[in-house]
């Protein structure tokens, strides 16, 4: 424990991946009694519609959160702002609020829409009851921003822990006692009750870190703006991509084919969520990692950050990949029950690209550091493109199975794309990557040598 509070990267990696495996553990559980309580009131179509609802959902809440997270922390580590925290605070809450408000107006008017291009009547009342989550969460992403910037990485993660856990609580008290209540409704209105109870942890914990007074700063919050554009556009573009196998499945096969396969690609993208925690927690802390780094030591620093982060994630999760693809249906069966196999397919198909997804997660994080994001909305705009018609194209060509080769060829391009950028900009190295995932390997087997020599 003494180790664990001496090192700034044990300490900070520790409590983002502990909060990133209880959002997993809480979200994972919570889906296999959603899959098993389908006797108890859900329908296999509602599943299906509960997973598109928390897709738009997460989609929603990640791009906002790194619109507001990226130029909110960089602003206040920059030199040029020091004497102006109050004013960036307050453009931040403004731009927050003015996005929430924006995307509760698209909703009101697209809703229907939405509901009828995806062919499920049943997401409508969720989108419009989901009004007032979009608003709870203006408070929760601020208070998020101020813990992360000042790495109170052990608050954010109490605050995830009793957001998921109260609604896994809830879930189970449905299923066991009330499995007549167990609607979707019901769940919407658990997950806003749960969002609520996180903001109040939050706050407790960020209150001395909040402004005193609201002093809004037209050129700041312009600038902020501007900043911010991109982040939100490479957002957008990124989750839009990794989306298009739940959207354009359900748009372009039949309603009950359709509805299958969004469940069996629910299903996939929750296992390799499971592997993404480690990329998201080393995201997390690298980004205002890099931000101070490259104003202190600059950009030779942030490359060497970049391939050892990398090396180290790779490390962890091929040996997991590896598992996964070997024994799918052990881990279907686990997840979903013997209903699912269906889903094996695509679970092997999908997996054997893992080793890629680091770069990404690492990729835009980066690149917003070092002040591009510029380059990191334009790469991620040809990227979202490719997929749409790659997914498009193969989901016609070979039916459901189609977006699981979309998927595969999607992440290739986007490597290669990614890594002449980079290659540009922080002269990324992949041989450093190799070295770095041997000499973790080589550190844990020494590791565990001294440890059983004691």
């Amino acid at each position: 424990m003494k180790l664990l509070k001496s090192s700034f990267w044990l300490h900070s990696i520790f409590y983002t991946l502990l909060q990133r495996f209880s959002l997993f553990f809480f979200g994972a559980v919570s889906y296999m009694m959603l899959v098993r309580g389908l006797s108890k009131g859900l329908s296999t179509e509602n599943l299906a519609v509960w997973a598109l609802y928390l897709t738009i959902l997460t989609l929603f809440e990640t791009i906002k959160q790194g619109m507001l997270r990226n130029p909110t922390i960089k602003f206040l580590n920059m030199p040029e702002y020091t004497g102006k925290k109050v004013e960036v605070q307050s453009s931040a809450l403004s731009i927050n609020i003015v996005f929430s408000l924006l995307v509760i107006a698209i909703l009101s008017v697209s809703g229907e829409r939405i509901a009828h291009w995806l062919q499920s009547p049943a997401l409508l009342p969720l989108l419009r009851w989901s009004f007032l989550f979009i608003i709870l969460l203006v408070p929760f992403n601020h208070l998020e921003i101020m813990l992360q910037g000042r790495y109170k990485f052990p608050q954010i993660f109490w605050a995830y822990f009793v957001r998921q856990g109260l609604f896994f609580g809830g879930i189970v008290v449905l299923y066991f006692l009330y499995p007549q209540a167990f609607t979707l409704i019901n769940l919407l209105i658990l997950q806003i009750v749960s969002l609520l109870a996180g903001n109040i942890m939050l706050y407790a914990a960020a209150r001395s870190l909040l402004l005193k007074q609201f002093r809004f700063n037209w050129p700041i919050t312009r600038q902020m703006f501007h900043f911010g554009k991109y982040i939100f556009g490479t957002n957008l573009f990124s989750n839009l991509a990794r989306s298009f196998d739940h959207f354009v499945t359900a748009n372009t096969l039949n309603p009950l084919e359709g509805k299958n396969y969004v469940s069996y690609y629910n299903i996939v993208a929750r296992i390799n969520n499971m592997l993404d925690m480690p990329s998201l927690a080393a995201a997390d802390v690298l980004f205002p990692k890099n931000v101070e780094t490259l104003e202190q030591h600059g950009l030779g620093r942030v490359k060497y950050y970049f391939e050892r982060m990398v090396g180290t994630i790779l490390a962890i999760i091929l040996p997991m990949s590896l598992f996964i693809f070997i024994f799918p249906k052990f881990i279907i069966l686990i997840l979903a029950g013997k209903g699912y196999y269906d889903a094996i397919p695509i679970l092997q198909i999908t997996i054997l690209i893992t080793f890629i997804r680091p770069l990404g997660y690492q990729y835009g994080s980066t690149l917003d550091a070092i002040g591009k994001p510029a380059i990191n909305f334009w790469s991620n705009a040809l990227m979202m493109v490719i997929a749409l018609f790659t997914t498009w194209i193969c989901l016609r060509q070979f039916g459901g199975i189609g977006a699981a080769y979309a998927t595969v060829i999607n992440c290739l391009v986007n490597a290669v794309i990614m890594y002449l950028i980079l290659r540009k900009h922080i002269h990324l190295e992949l041989g450093n990557v190799a070295r770095y995932t041997i000499a973790s390997y080589r550190d844990a087997f020494g590791l565990v040598r001294r440890l059983l020599n004691r």
